[in-house]
């Protein structure tokens, strides 16, 4: 629930950057200090905005793409927790804040980079700071692993074990049904609408040709 509101707050960000007006002017053009002030501050504003379509719900592949980075992600914040666990680091300690620091910028370059890869057709090669992010996942899941194999080993409770395997089938099943009966049945509808659309377009055409 918490990375669905994320997820929907930063969409609703990007739609709310790219519906917004801009109006550059000459700043001794505006009329009031407030403006001014506003338009001296909107300069350090973005001049555009990209959009970011994932469509994971369009694509198979993509679906689980999506859902491989966000179990990434997942693990990433979760092993702040272990490691400090594990090597017996206080949490005032300066070495948290500059590694939570770190993986939020190449985080978000690793996160584009990924996004360029699965939907740009031209880009053939995962990206290097993708790589890197993957490779600092994999050494701290070692690191915990070697360091922590008591914490790691130690059994479950039910109710976690409960929630995570009808997590999992609901999302097996939600897969199933929308990527084997709802998309499908909707590009069958679209298609036909489409071809419903060229033949009365193909119709207004004769008759005007037989007038």
């Amino acid at each position: 629930p918490v990375l669905d509101t994320d997820m929907e707050a930063v969409v609703s960000t990007q739609s709310t950057g790219e519906s917004k007006t801009y109006d550059w002017r000459d700043l001794w053009s505006i009329p009031g200090t407030r403006s001014k002030l506003v338009r001296v501050l909107s300069q350090f504003t973005p001049h555009s905005w990209t959009k970011f379509d994932w469509g994971y719900t369009e694509d198979v592949k993509r679906w689980f793409a999506v859902i491989g980075i966000c179990a990434c992600i997942m693990i990433m914040d979760l092993n702040t927790f272990y490691l400090k666990a594990v090597l017996w680091i206080p949490p005032p300690h300066p070495v948290n804040v500059y590694r939570c620091l770190l993986i939020l910028f190449f985080g978000a370059v690793a996160l584009r980079e990924t996004y360029e890869y699965m939907s740009n057709p031209l880009c053939k090669r995962f990206g290097q700071q993708s790589w890197v992010a993957l490779a600092i996942l994999i050494t701290e899941c070692m690191i915990i692993w070697k360091f922590g194999y008591e914490i790691l080993t130690k059994p479950f409770p039910t109710h976690v074990i409960v929630f995570w395997v009808c997590f999992v089938v609901i999302i097996l099943s939600w897969s199933f049904w929308n990527f084997t009966y709802k998309l499908p049945r909707r590009k069958r509808t679209s298609s036909g609408r489409e071809l419903s659309e060229c033949a009365a377009e193909d119709c207004a055409v004769r008759s005007k040709k037989s007038e």
